[in-house]
């Protein structure tokens, strides 16, 4: 990839319109003649074309991303797609520091014409009809742009949700903001959460009946995760906890997950949280395996592979309080990303 230069002047979109796929023939000369000016090494894998745009996806170095280029043939920018350890440290220390009840949703590494290379991160609220938000990153990981709300103010709300009892001086000394007397306090609820009802259309429930439904012992409860997914939470007839997730955008099945019990734990994960959490005392809350549904597909044309969730609480030294950790693990057992909130309203201990 270019050489990365450290300052940051401003961010282009980096949503393009409908796009549509087309053959290399179809893609105007200057276009091609620009990625060749642009990198030394590529393999294009797929051209799209979009309003006043050609995307090439690509693979640059063994990474895959896609160049955005002009009608006329100017490459704009190019993005791929990183893990959150793939990070700057400074830049995770800060999500996770000053963002609870927020989850990560994507990390892009972006090169721009004019030579600024950053992340940006995008992260979302646990909720129904949350909006996303954008985080800009130098290439230190030091935060350069954003229009996430005011740290302050969330991890307030997040401390006030969690302890309805505590004093503003309280919330102040846990959650390292500012103390304003005259700042009224939400009031108290239960220490619980409020999971709203939800119900698929019939098209989803159709075919969860079809498919799942005799596998099914006792109730099932359906809840809406990240605005994009119906999922149903339930117990098989082998007594293990399972969730059944489909896409609201299409009404298809995306995945199925299955907690696991104490004997079945991923070893590798076991050895990972060992050394991790190397003097501490913790509990693994659930850890739950997803695996894709055989018809989905990544970009890469081929079955995403399975993925491990894990949630892990420690006790607040001194405290009452009980924090939590949740990770993601690949097939393998390695690590992969950080969440810092619950999937959705059920996904709480």
């Amino acid at each position: 990839m270019k050489k990365i230069v450290l300052v940051i002047l401003m961010v282009l979109p980096l949503i393009a319109g409908a796009q549509t796929k087309i053959k290399e023939t179809a893609v105007p000369r200057s276009v091609l003649l620009a990625l060749e000016k642009t990198y030394e090494s590529y393999k294009v894998k797929t051209w799209y074309q979009a309003p006043g745009q050609y995307i090439a996806e690509l693979v640059i170095d063994g990474q895959s991303g896609r160049s955005y280029f002009t009608a006329g043939g100017d490459w704009q920018y190019s993005t791929f797609p990183v893990k959150a350890e793939e990070c700057p440290t400074m830049m995770n220390t800060y999500f996770v520091n000053n963002y609870p009840g927020y989850r990560i949703k994507t990390i892009d590494y972006v090169e721009e014409m004019n030579g600024d290379n950053y992340y940006r991160m995008v992260i979302i609220k646990n909720g129904i009809a949350e909006n996303d938000c954008e985080m800009i990153f130098d290439t230190r990981g030091k935060l350069m742009k954003s229009n996430a709300p005011d740290p302050e103010a969330v991890k307030r709300d997040y401390y006030t949700h969690n302890n309805p009892d505590a004093t503003d001086e309280k919330i102040s000394e846990k959650t390292g903001t500012e103390s304003s007397r005259d700042r009224r306090r939400p009031n108290p609820k239960v220490d619980q959460p409020q999971v709203e009802k939800f119900t698929p259309d019939s098209v989803i429930l159709a075919d969860f009946n079809k498919t799942t439904g005799r596998r099914v012992k006792g109730s099932v409860e359906w809840v809406m995760r990240n605005n994009d997914y119906a999922v149903a939470y339930y117990t098989n007839t082998q007594g293990v906890k399972s969730e059944s997730v489909y896409t609201l955008d299409n009404k298809k099945p995306y995945m199925t997950g299955k907690t696991l019990v104490k004997d079945r734990y991923n070893n590798g994960i076991l050895k990972y949280l060992a050394e991790k959490f190397n003097g501490e005392k913790y509990k693994i809350e659930k850890m739950v395996v997803y695996e894709y549904n055989s018809k989905v597909r990544g970009a890469d044309g081929k079955k995403p592979k399975p993925y491990t969730y894990v949630v892990i609480s420690q006790k607040v030294k001194g405290t009452r309080d009980v924090k939590y950790t949740r990770m993601e693990f690949d097939s393998r057992g390695q690590f992969t990303n950080l969440l810092a909130q619950p999937l959705d309203e059920k996904d709480v201990q």
